[in-house]
């Protein structure tokens, strides 16, 4: 895409029907328009010259192409920039749909001096020009594609920037806590008193909460076409598995007293309260073998090691799509740093299940859960004894239907891309939290860790990422948007 090009595309569907819309946008835009379009009765320009006409006029007349001895009845919408949909100068000819006619016009136009817009390419101008960020370019193509009144409000929400303005609330008070972190290393040998370790600690610990809280009142915008992805998420050997099987009155899942016997995920059809939820169950989630203290465990070979990651990477992709988790958390087992990470990984609203209760009381969880201000609805369930399952079940349906998962709610709409970045930012923030209350010499791990928090977040609206993620994201849009 040649930014200094003018293109032009077909903006309007395609078939026969009472309009057509052919949009030019770029630095000749208003110059090639001029060269083709005779003007018949022009607002604010006495003269018929689009060359000397005010942005936001409205020209009634006729098109003489190059190539083409037809004139074509037109009328010209012309709009300046900066102040347009791309910031360049963008004019619009809407013309009679007819299939033979809206062709010719386009060639005509390429014939005067304009190039065929790739798809996506008038989104991608206003990207680069600031006119939306990334987010708001993404909710473009929603609106396009939305199938439903429901969706259409969805993708109007993400278009008008309400999860924008959250991320970048975050990312300013993440920008704080770095500068304080690196103030402290670059200034460590001048007489400057550095914030205390325990400060640093639970600031990032407060935003932490408060992008997990964004992540749980988020509504994914492919739920409002009626889909609701379930998914089981826990420690390795917890009992998802078992749950996943009680919940469905089937063995479907391979059962084991083994860690790790689940690799891929496994999908199926819940049906609860009237409702159907496409209920996936994935590998325990604990830190990849690669980035245990030294390396691959004794007794792993390096191809295990390998497989493991790959379980993990599937079970977090997973977790990326939901709309909802059911947490697993295991009656019997102790709590550490590893479920504390857990959780910030879920940037989905979640129900908790305590497993396993008839082999422990759900207290100890009920308390872990209490401690770490996690306020979610906990069901005490046995997948031995059906303790708790139908319980669970009710839950889900509350979630759904009024609760954490109501897609009328106030939190921002969000896609899938988006819910991945939330979960991996709160994954680094949750690792910076654990470093940071060590103290001593591990500041600069902390900026690490907070600065690919800020470099995650910042790929939801652009400030971050590569070309590679924006040639994905535009390559969906069809030509003209």
């Amino acid at each position: 895409m040649n930014l200094a090009d003018t293109i032009v595309a077909v903006s309007s569907p395609a078939g026969a029907g009472e309009r057509a819309i052919v949009r030019l946008s770029g630095p000749r835009a208003v110059a090639i328009a001029d060269g083709v379009f005779m003007a018949r009765d022009s607002i604010l320009s006495p003269t018929g010259s689009l060359i000397q006409a005010l942005t936001y006029t409205v020209h009634a007349g006729a098109l003489s192409l190059p190539g083409s001895s037809m004139s074509v009845p037109a009328i010209v919408y012309l709009m300046r920039g900066p102040r347009s949909y791309t910031r360049e100068d963008v004019v619009e000819f809407h013309v009679g749909a007819w299939p033979a006619v809206v062709p010719l016009v386009v060639a005509g136009l390429i014939e005067a001096g304009a190039r065929p817009a790739e798809p996506g390419e008038f989104t991608f101008r206003a990207f680069v020009s600031g006119r939306v960020d990334l987010a708001q370019a993404e909710a473009v193509a929603a609106v396009v594609s939305a199938s439903s009144e429901a969706t259409l409000r969805a993708a109007g929400d993400l278009l008008a920037g309400h999860l924008s303005r959250e991320v970048a609330g975050l990312v300013g008070r993440l920008r704080q806590v770095l500068a304080l972190v690196e103030a402290d290393l670059d200034f460590s040998d001048q007489d400057i008193e550095p914030a205390p370790p325990r400060e640093i600690a639970e600031r990032i610990s407060t935003i932490r909460r408060d992008l997990a809280a964004l992540g749980r009142r988020a509504r994914r915008l492919e739920t409002f076409g009626g889909e609701v992805r379930l998914v089981l998420a826990g420690r390795p050997n917890v009992g998802k598995s078992s749950l996943f099987n009680r919940l469905l009155e089937a063995d479907r899942a391979i059962v084991a007293p083994v860690p790790g016997t689940t690799r891929d995920e496994l999908r199926a059809a819940l049906h609860a309260g009237g409702l159907v939820f496409t209920l996936s169950d994935v590998a325990g989630l604990s830190g990849a073998p690669s980035e245990l203290p030294g390396g691959t465990p004794p007794g792993m070979e390096p191809a295990a090691d390998e497989v493991a990651g790959q379980a993990r990477a599937k079970a977090l992709e997973a977790i990326g799509r939901a709309d909802l988790v059911i947490l697993a958390l295991d009656a019997s087992a102790p709590y550490d740093a590893g479920a504390e990470e857990l959780v910030a990984l879920v940037a989905s609203p979640m129900v908790a299940a305590i497993t396993k209760c008839d082999l422990a009381p759900p207290d100890r969880a009920r308390a872990w859960l209490a401690a770490g201000g996690i306020g979610v609805e906990v069901i005490p369930t046995s997948a031995v004894t059906g303790e708790g399952i139908e319980a669970l079940r009710a839950a889900l349906v509350r979630a759904v239907a009024g609760g954490a998962v109501d897609r009328e709610a106030v939190g921002p709409v969000v896609t899938a891309r988006h819910r991945a970045a939330l979960e991996q930012a709160a994954a680094a923030l949750a690792r910076a939290g654990r470093v940071a209350r060590r103290g001593g010499t591990a500041g600069e791990l902390v900026a690490v860790e907070l600065r690919e928090a800020l470099e995650t977040l910042g790929t939801i609206t652009g400030q971050a990422g590569d070309g590679d993620v924006l040639g994905e994201i535009f390559a969906r849009f069809c030509v003209g948007k």
